[in-house]
């Protein structure tokens, strides 16, 4: 037998079908970039878009929980809580609510609305992290919102505190050991409105302030951002020191109006600017309002036109002022303001914009019709 070469081993002369592999040409390199370019450049504005979406709608999510722990206190309580721009609210309020409190309790009360050491922003924090269960001192005694500090030495029940030691607001501190919340709050996000720079803040050292007064607890939407604020029904058009508002070093905002108006059927010029203020209803006219100053950290800045407090309306952006020498709601809108437009009144700033409340379905603006 004769014998015969294999064929089609490996590396036979004979096998086809191999390819050599070219490297990617300068072109193509090109075009590849080009590419990744064009959807970097599609994508990151969407994913910056959809961080922030998220993050506002985290905050309005926040809000709704909040207007749900106000109602919890409406429904335990069955009332509103103020928001201590009047005092005679916060005194009807606390009297209805605790007929029982003693005259320690109700006279410190009143010393803290002396103080104005309760803004709308603090109010929030004041009554949603609830009173103690000693109905006589709600505010003093055990898991209550102030502690006993006195001198430093003595204790509330001794013998040598006086009851004028126990009405004064700087005879206590805010207590970080609160027993009946209505609102699970985040430790980190609250603080003070305006402590002492020049002291440190502590667990025992929890509202040292430069000129006596006592400083309560602001809750805010972010981590050191603005505080979430609240207006109540009752005072939207005025408080005890003029129109009700809140201004910090976060800016300034009123409670908003609507678009819903009352005709003036006298034919005659509005008598008050209270009066011109009431032409027009406001959102959450019998309950109340909560605003964050949403992702900008700033609620605006426009506070008054003119000498005239300034209220914006939802869902429309106009803004009016209350005056005398009108006779129709639409006469008290200010000319040429749409879509929150602060500029109008010579600022930089359209902070509004952006500001989240209880009854927008997020920011302001994009409710706008």
């Amino acid at each position: 037998m004769s014998s015969h070469p294999l064929h089609g081993s490996f590396g036979s002369p004979h096998r086809h079908g191999f390819s050599h592999r070219h490297g990617f040409t300068l072109v193509e390199i090109l075009v590849v970039i080009t590419i990744i370019g064009i959807l970097t450049a599609i994508a990151i504005p969407a994913i910056n878009n959809a961080v922030r979406t998220a993050r506002q709608t985290a905050i309005r999510m926040e809000v709704n929980s909040l207007e749900q722990a106000v109602e919890k206190y409406r429904e335990k309580y069955g009332d509103y809580p103020p928001d201590f721009s009047d005092g005679a609210v916060v005194t009807r309020h606390y009297a209805k609510i605790f007929p029982r409190i003693s005259a320690n309790d109700s006279a410190l009360l009143q010393n803290i609305v002396a103080l104005q050491a309760v803004n709308p922003a603090e109010a929030l924090v004041w009554a949603l992290g609830g009173y103690s269960d000693d109905i006589q001192r709600p505010f003093t005694g055990p898991g209550g919102p102030l502690v006993w500090t006195g001198d430093g030495s003595n204790n509330y029940t001794d013998s040598g505190v006086s009851d004028a030691d126990r009405r004064d607001p700087l005879k206590f501190q805010i207590n970080n050991d609160r027993v009946n919340s209505f609102f699970d709050f985040e430790a980190s996000r609250l603080s003070y409105s305006k402590p002492d720079s020049s002291a440190t803040l502590t667990g025992t050292n929890r509202y040292l302030s430069t000129d006596g007064n006592p400083y309560m607890l602001t809750y805010a939407a972010r981590s050191e951002g603005a505080p979430f604020v609240y207006f109540d029904s009752r005072t939207y058009t005025s408080s005890s020191g003029g129109f009700n508002g809140y201004s910090s070093g976060f800016g300034s905002v009123r409670p908003y109006i609507s678009d819903q108006f009352v005709n003036n059927n006298t034919g005659a010029d509005y008598t008050s600017a209270a009066a011109a203020l009431a032409a027009w209803r406001f959102m959450k006219p019998d309950t109340f309002q909560i605003i964050s100053a949403g992702l900008d950290d700033s609620f605006g800045n426009t506070l008054s036109n003119s000498g005239s407090p300034v209220y914006f309306q939802y869902p429309t952006g106009a803004a009016m002022s209350p005056s005398t020498s009108v006779d129709t709601p639409g006469g008290l809108l200010i000319t040429g303001v749409s879509r929150y437009q602060e500029t109008t009144f010579g600022s930089n700033e359209t902070a509004q914009f952006d500001n989240i409340t209880n009854f927008s379905n997020v920011t302001l603006i994009d409710d706008v019709p």
